[in-house]
């Protein structure tokens, strides 16, 4: 079973060993746009959206969850990434890919980073698309909410987390989160978050590679 998670609807498709295609589901859902440039999504959306779309796959498919191997999530650039507290609860919504509201933070990188050094440990420069100039964003606009803030966790693995209780990143998603992925090392990088003022311990430890099976589905 394969999932992927978008910006404005969740698809799942169930397919057979041998890659017939069994059954598909697809849940729709909204932006939020509170402020103009500002685009983001609270998680607990694409937790339902991914249970309602995996229920539509059985159904359509006829066949018993039990008999189903594996699933595997994929998700839109989830942007800062879900913001979560020690007891794994979304403080804050995601600030998706599209939400532009880190100009201010762009600024600030462009003055005080070296750019060309950046770019060598994550392959990514400085634009308000990535995630790290969000994560900024919040740090300098919602400061009470930054002290609750345990890890940013991207959005396929926020919802592999709630399926499994097992938290960890793979490899892309943590590239994806931009400027504070050492890509030659596979590993958050220490210098980069420090020259981005960004503590590395914001980000989850556990990294794995995508085909790495992350956890069990929990009873729940």
């Amino acid at each position: 079973m394969g999932t992927d998670i978008g910006t404005n609807s969740t698809k799942t498709i169930l397919v057979s060993p041998e890659g017939e295609v069994l059954g598909t589901g697809n849940a729709g859902y909204e932006v939020e746009q509170p402020e103009p440039a500002w685009a983001q999504q609270w998680p607990d959306v694409w937790v339902e959206a991914t249970y309602d779309s995996i229920q539509q796959a059985i159904d359509d498919a006829e066949v018993d969850p039990s008999d189903i191997r594996g699933i595997s999530i994929s998700s839109l650039y989830g942007g800062a990434g879900v913001p979560i507290d020690a007891d794994g609860e979304a403080v804050y919504p995601c600030l998706i890919w599209m939400d532009r509201r880190a100009t201010d933070q762009v600024e600030w990188v462009k003055e005080h980073v070296d750019l060309d050094r950046l770019f060598e440990i994550t392959g990514n420069y400085v634009d308000s698309y990535f995630g790290y100039t969000k994560i900024r964003w919040i740090k300098e606009h919602e400061p009470d909410v930054w002290e609750d803030i345990e890890n940013f966790v991207p959005p396929n693995n926020y919802v592999e987390y709630v399926m499994t209780d097992e938290l960890a990143v793979d490899y892309s998603s943590a590239g994806n989160v931009g400027g504070v992925f050492d890509i030659h090392d596979l590993e958050w990088s220490e210098e980069a978050c420090e020259m981005l003022e960004i503590p590395v311990e914001k980000f989850p430890e556990r990294l794995v590679p995508s085909e790495e099976i992350v956890g069990e589905v929990t009873a729940d």
